[in-house]
């Protein structure tokens, strides 16, 4: 698979992944993939592996720094 094709698969991911949590609505596929396209390029940028359970990454909290308190 090239790097386009890997890219859009997991965007069709997080976009699929995203229409199922908004209760399949008809009609909102661009809102949810240029959501999906957002997700994926702060994941790709910050290196965040998907959750298998949450592929969206839609109920993740952000990380803590080490050492905080």
């Amino acid at each position: 698979m090239q790097q386009d094709d890997k890219t859009q698969h997991e965007i069709r991911k997080i976009a699929y992944a995203l229409w199922i949590k908004d209760g399949q609505p008809d009609g909102r596929d661009r809102e949810h993939w240029e959501a999906a396209k957002e997700i994926w390029a702060f994941r790709s940028h910050n290196h965040v592996l998907d959750d298998a359970d949450d592929p969206a990454g839609a109920t993740k909290k952000p990380r803590q720094a080490s050492g905080a308190a």
